[in-house]
């Protein structure tokens, strides 16, 4: 019979975010933008990039209107900031500036029904243009 040896356990870390103790294989990393640790339960991934949550970046206008982070439509956006705009220096400044502005617009937005529906509307030709844009680039592929 064979004996075997000693049980080595992973270093574990407490997680920034949340405040519980993971062993380092659960760990997403440090978030680019206020150097939290941050678990891969906690972690909001952009790319390669790590954000806590407080940190991560969202369409704040877009969200409000929907309701939901996880709207098909928020995603189009998303693609559409991530491909286009993050991708040179202009777009860039209008996207910081769009964080920088957009969160108390947004709060306005969620509590009216209204304007929920009228953003929703405006949105409605912009999504549907990144969106026949995108699926012609995925069908090129």
């Amino acid at each position: 019979m064979m004996r075997e040896g000693p049980i080595i356990s992973e270093p574990q870390y407490i997680c920034d975010v949340c405040g519980k103790k993971k062993p380092v294989s659960q760990m997403a990393g440090k978030c680019v933008k206020c150097g939290k640790y941050v678990c891969s339960q906690c972690a909001k991934l952009k790319g390669d990039r790590v954000y806590c949550a407080q940190c991560a970046p969202s369409c704040f206008i877009a969200t409000a209107a929907y309701g939901t982070p996880m709207a098909p439509e928020i995603n189009i956006l998303r693609k559409f900031r991530d491909k286009e705009l993050e991708s040179n220096d202009i777009g860039r400044c209008l996207v910081t500036l769009y964080y920088t502005l957009s969160p108390p617009i947004a709060r306005v937005i969620s509590r009216s029904k209204n304007m929920r529906a009228w953003i929703r509307l405006n949105l409605k030709p912009i999504v549907l243009a990144f969106k026949l844009k995108y699926n012609k680039v995925n069908s090129k592929s």
